[in-house]
């Protein structure tokens, strides 16, 4: 019996045969413009059986596919590289240039956007796969592409396996849109087992076991049945409040990343979006979204979340985080460099174009803004002068909008938290990302491995500069949300609850199992689990 870990891409467990998944190229027309011709029609058509099936915001993942094969950026590149080289030559050169820098960076949501790239790629090269699956398989492959996994046969599919991919890329989104457990990431060990190997995969867990035991098999068919009766139970709390068994409320709201989130938020009984990641406007493509262009993302958001709140996080690039068409910084630790607030400072015409189309579209909802990584009073000084600008522009020009949106910020370094009760003067909110703080105060790079069960994101100091910035707000009387990876951990959730946090934003897949344990829970417990996180 062998265990191969990677990360929970789909939930679910399941058993089944190993199939390996295996490329076969077709020929196809030989002009670029013939190939991208083709792809646009094919990532539309691809879009276009998603709407008919109910999936308009998953179908949204092969509009921008199709509209990112049609970017003259891209043509200019394969042409640039055209001479001397065959088309299919130039197409590879173009891509890799497009995907690598995203693919040598740490986060995970970004190392996805080059997945995408990569299947843009595999469009243009004529690239398909045609599986002879048997039914029940777990199908192993190097990556998928959005396209390979909605032209699946899903009467075969019991699982998928990829050796490349994050949770957050569109191959583990549309995997959980059609309901298919699958696990992400796991390093080539995932295609040394042969075709037909008995296996058991656990999406939750991020977990392939190949050639399981009795006793494993038999451990898992529990398991199964377990998992099954709380999704049952969790689907039943949805239309329930968040609220521990003595009635104090929480609110439990959502962290997203694309318009295609949005829906799993609002199935999971997201109470509003607690983090909107606004990256996902601005990577992929050779120029900075325009206002127009970003306005109208927003609204989007706003009307499917129907009047619920949606916080929306200003750009946060820089440092790891590139942008193709911006000159990079050259830094030795990008960590602490010109990331978040500090990458607006330097680029603040990008800034200012974000903050109109925000406030615009804050006319149809209930947008809130936050600034991420905020160290000092004087960031937050200089982008509420940037918003006031802003806000005369907008005025002098006649556009509608709405000048009095909250105004919020990140606590995502120890410094913000330890001048909490300055900063909750200038601002409307407070959200903590935990997953930045921890990082900050443990003087622990979150993505290197080998620390990560050495700095454990739930330590008692992070919980202490969480503490410390509940008791901050209070002066001021403003609101604190945790959106990092604390606030989905039922057992965290409970602690940060009792010290006073009123929001936490998780990704959407850990909202029924926060709410059960709030509901099963009283106040005391909470302030019980607080003071022991705190201590222990």
């Amino acid at each position: 019996m062998i265990e191969v870990r990677g990360a929970g891409g789909a939930p679910g467990i399941v058993t089944g045969p190993i199939v390996l998944y295996r490329p076969a190229s077709t020929t196809g027309t030989t002009s670029f413009v013939d190939r991208r011709d083709r792809a646009v029609a094919y990532f539309t058509a691809l879009g276009e059986r998603l709407r008919a099936r109910d999936l308009a915001d998953e179908a949204a993942i092969f509009d921008a596919q199709a509209l990112l094969v049609a970017d003259p950026a891209l043509a200019a590149a394969v042409t640039s590289r055209a001479s001397g080289a065959s088309v299919p030559e130039a197409i590879c050169a173009a891509i890799d240039e497009l995907a690598a820098p995203l693919e040598a960076l740490p986060d995970p949501y970004l190392r996805g956007r080059a997945s995408d790239i990569r299947a843009v790629g595999a469009a243009l090269l004529g690239e398909e796969r045609s599986p002879d699956l048997p039914p029940g398989a777990i199908l192993v492959a190097r990556d998928l592409t959005p396209a390979e996994t909605v032209n699946l046969p899903l009467s075969s599919v019991a699982g998928l396996v990829t050796v490349l991919g994050s949770a957050t890329g569109h191959t583990a989104i549309l995997a959980r849109a059609l309901g298919i457990p699958a696990v992400v990431g796991l390093g080539e060990e995932a295609l040394t087992a042969p075709d037909g190997t008995p296996a058991i995969l656990d999406g939750q867990a991020g977990l392939l076991i190949l050639d399981p035991d009795r006793a494993t098999t038999a451990r898992y068919v529990e398991l199964r049945a377990a998992q099954q009766a709380a999704t049952a139970r969790r689907t039943a709390l949805i239309g329930l409040p968040a609220e521990t068994s003595d009635g104090r409320r929480i609110a439990l709201w959502a962290n997203v990343g694309s318009l295609s989130e949005v829906k799993a938020a609002i199935s999971a009984g997201a109470e509003g979006i607690g983090l909107l990641r606004t990256e996902f406007l601005f990577l992929q493509r050779s120029t900075p979204p325009a206002e127009d262009e970003q306005f109208a993302a927003y609204v989007s958001v706003l009307r499917m979340m129907a009047e619920r709140p949606v916080v929306v996080r200003t750009l946060d690039v820089g440092g790891d985080k590139p942008l193709a068409y911006l000159p990079p910084a050259s830094e030795p630790n990008p960590f602490l460099g010109e990331r978040g607030i500090r990458f607006s400072q330097r680029f603040p015409d990008l800034f200012r174009t974000q903050l109109r189309a925000l406030l615009r579209a804050a006319v149809y909802g209930d947008l809130r803004i936050m600034l991420p990584m905020i160290a000092t009073a004087a960031d937050l000084d200089w982008a509420r002068g940037e918003l006031a600008a802003v806000v005369d522009d907008l005025r002098a020009s006649g556009t509608d909008f709405r000048g009095e949106a909250p105004f919020g910020i990140m606590i995502e370094t120890p410094a913000a938290a330890v001048m909490a009760d300055r900063l909750a003067a200038r601002a409307a909110f407070f959200s903590v990302g935990s997953n930045d703080l921890a990082q900050y105060a443990l003087a622990a790079d979150r993505t290197v491995a080998q620390l990560a069960g050495r700095y454990s994101g739930d330590d008692p100091a992070v919980y202490r500069l969480i503490a410390m910035t509940v008791a901050g707000s209070r002066g001021a009387g403003i609101s604190v949300g945790v959106c990092g990876e604390l606030a989905g951990d039922p057992h965290a959730a409970m602690a940060l609850v009792g010290l006073g946090v009123a929001e936490l934003s998780m990704a959407p897949g850990s909202i029924g199992a926060v709410k059960e344990q709030l509901r099963a829970s009283t106040f005391a417990d909470a302030e019980q689990a607080g003071r022991r996180a705190c201590s222990s």
